[in-house]
């Protein structure tokens, strides 16, 4: 179940810290990155932040949807989402992108 143009799938999640727990949030969020990067099918899972270091964006690769749907049953990710209760304003805000071909 690939993305409808046969290209990987991109994810782009933006979480926005509780003003005070910036830090706590952005170790919470690092640590992820080097097991979902071991994942079948990652082929790129970056976390980047904003100027004021209060909001957070991973870029996510995957080489298919199924692929992207079993991140989010592994041991890390459900760790992820019990470690970020009271520390996120804001978060969830997925969005899937597919690569336009020219």
């Amino acid at each position: 179940m690939s993305s409808s143009n046969g290209k990987p799938l991109c994810l782009i999640v933006k979480v926005k810290a509780v003003p005070g727990k910036e830090e706590a949030l952005k170790e919470v969020l690092t640590r992820m990155i080097e097991p979902t990067r071991k994942e079948p099918g990652c082929i790129a899972y970056q976390l980047y932040s904003n100027d004021k270091n209060d909001t957070f964006f991973f870029y996510e690769l995957w080489e298919t949807a199924a692929h992207l749907d079993a991140h989010s049953k592994t041991p890390h990710y459900e760790r992820l989402v019990k470690e970020r209760v009271g520390l996120v304003a804001e978060g969830g805000e997925n969005t899937r992108l597919e690569e336009i071909l020219i």
